[in-house]
């Protein structure tokens, strides 16, 4: 069985091609955008091709494949227009299976429990994208041969992670944060990113019901974003954390925004050019807060009531998410320091 996974120089493409390795009887191949992305992939051996999905003849690309991977970081904007394109060439192609990454945000700011059967309800410019490309990949495959697979991943977190591990890590680190109080009381809806990609595996390459599918993925425990930063922060056994206010946490997160909105002003790239000394230590204190503390997207994701029910995916899909929050934030602390990241 031939595999094509699009986005291999990603962090959620590298795990998938990981996988796959292990798999008896697959042959893979990884497309890149820029070869400086293949690293992780070069590193094993798995053969890569450049691609790049807004050029070419995709029907080359993925012709003798049996299954497609798109798991291809793509600007919101054009991401409708570059999905659907990828899954007609794999249409006209023959490719039996189309697996496409999408994402849990397309539920914006709903909460409880939320099933396949939630509308999906965008809130930004990510998530209307998300929902935008879903809804033409589905109208597409209506009346097409190539069947859909439609994986929405909550917080990819893990090995590689650079949004939910590495920057996490970095934040306990420079801020000591034990928790951010009230700020984090929300659910944190963690999926390891090797189950993750054994999800997308069994998508790809086992015994699966006819006809198409839109699934949520999540991993098997729920807790809170403030139990994962101290879980995170013990596991790293980084001494002097303390918890954050409710009124600390506001001011901190307010000033950061003001920060943010001014960092890219020419007053303030002129000041920091010509900054010396003292002054220019105060400046790149004062932006890196910018990254220290979330912003106003991130703020009401962390403070989110909800859960995604992922028993659907494991039903089709025959497999179920087993690393728990325990060992996967221990795996994730192992690799950080391992890479000198803690």
């Amino acid at each position: 069985m031939r595999v094509i996974v699009f986005g291999a120089g990603g962090t959620v493409g590298g795990w998938i091609l990981e996988q796959l390795s292990q798999t008896p009887g697959i042959e893979q191949i990884g497309c890149v955008r820029r070869w400086a992305s293949a690293v992780r992939p070069a590193r094993r051996g798995i053969p890569l091709v450049q691609v790049d999905l807004e050029r070419g003849d995709l029907r080359e690309v993925v012709r003798g494949a049996d299954s497609v991977v798109n798991a291809a970081m793509l600007p919101a904007q054009r991401e409708a227009d570059l999905v659907e394109s990828l899954y007609r060439a794999c249409n006209e192609m023959g490719v039996g299976r189309f697996i496409q990454m999408s994402s849990a945000a397309v539920y914006g700011r709903s909460e409880g429990e939320v099933d396949e059967t939630h509308p999906p309800c965008p809130c930004d410019a990510y998530s209307a994208g998300k929902a935008l490309m879903e809804s033409r990949l589905l109208a597409a495959a209506q009346t097409a041969f190539t069947q859909v697979f439609i994986l929405r991943p909550s917080i990819v977190y893990g090995p590689f992670s650079t949004a939910w591990t590495e920057r996490y890590v970095r934040r306990i680190l420079a801020a000591r944060w034990r928790n951010l109080g009230a700020g984090g009381q929300g659910t944190c809806n963690l999926i390891h990113g090797l189950d993750l990609a054994s999800m997308v595996v069994a998508a790809a390459t086992g015994e699966v019901p006819a006809g198409n599918h839109v699934l949520n993925v999540n991993g098997p425990d729920a807790i809170t974003w403030n139990q994962y930063i101290e879980l995170l922060g013990d596991a790293l056994e980084i001494p002097a954390r303390h918890p954050l206010s409710g009124l600390e946490y506001q001011a901190r997160t307010a000033a950061a925004s003001l920060l943010r909105l001014g960092k890219n002003f020419q007053w303030v790239r002129t000041l920091r050019r010509r900054s010396r000394g003292t002054a220019r230590a105060a400046i790149l204190s004062a932006q890196q807060m910018t990254d220290l503390y979330p912003d106003e997207t991130e703020r009401a994701l962390l403070a989110r009531r909800v859960h995604y029910s992922a028993a659907r995916a494991t039903e089709v899909l025959r497999i179920a998410p087993a690393i728990t929050a325990t060992e996967g934030i221990r795996d994730s602390a192992q690799w950080c320091r391992r890479h000198g990241i803690a």
